[in-house]
């Protein structure tokens, strides 16, 4: 039986090609149970274009795959690059898409 999971874990990893990078959008956050939750409550906004951000304007970063866990299943995580502080003037200067 052990031998039949690690097949099927084999073959995943083989097949199942997961993005580099996501952009978490109104389409897809759904695949996103903690990106959803901020969405339904508000903490996370979406723009005219349907890319999420932060309320004070800085896009929720890119969803980088890291590693994959002992199933084969990838693991993300929220790149920073493009975040800002929310008193920076960049903020302060923001105009919503």
């Amino acid at each position: 039986m052990r031998l039949l999971g690690e097949i099927e874990t084999f073959f995943r990893r083989l097949f199942d090609k997961p993005y580099d990078k996501v952009i978490l959008t109104t389409e897809n956050v759904g695949d996103w149970p903690t990106f959803k939750k901020l969405f339904d409550e508000g903490k996370v906004i979406a723009d005219s274009a349907g890319r999420l951000r932060y309320p004070h304007g800085a896009p929720v970063g890119r969803m980088i795959i890291v590693r994959r866990d002992a199933q084969g299943m990838p693991v993300y995580k929220e790149a920073a690059d493009e975040w800002f502080d929310p008193d920076s003037p960049k903020a302060q200067n923001f105009e919503w898409p």
